[in-house]
């Protein structure tokens, strides 16, 4: 095991238990950064942490856009301070209302979403 991970005592976290390496992580996004040249360049997809502590890491390293594939992943990125969400998923059904309530709690934020029919770009754009 690296020993970057190793955690000196157990006996206090609850198991099943999300252990985030602060300093790691900084140091990875910071890279990503890095790479991209500028945090605005990069849209990190919420799935791969779903927490509000990572958007605000991700925050803090002037990233400024965020990327989710459900409503609930777009609620926590907007309620954690995200100002530009794209959810890569077509919003269908019961879903259309559900993203314009949202919108609507969520004002400072710009919602994105992707679109492949009419019907269901009409849906969305009556909700």
């Amino acid at each position: 095991m690296n020993p970057q991970y190793a955690i000196r005592d157990t006996s206090s976290i609850y198991s099943p238990a999300l252990i985030f390496f602060k300093d790691i992580i900084r140091k990875n996004i910071a890279y990503a950064v890095e790479l991209a040249g500028d945090g605005s360049r990069l849209r990190p997809h919420a799935k791969t942490h779903k927490t509000r502590e990572m958007v605000q890491l991700e925050r803090d390293a002037g990233i400024t856009k965020h990327k989710c594939a459900t409503l609930a992943e777009a609620e926590m990125l907007a309620s954690a301070g995200a100002t530009d969400v794209f959810i890569a998923y077509n919003m269908v059904g019961p879903n259309c209302r559900r993203l314009a309530r949202l919108i609507r709690a969520f004002p400072k934020c710009r919602f994105a979403v992707t679109g492949d029919h009419a019907i269901a770009l009409k849906s969305l754009s009556q909700s």
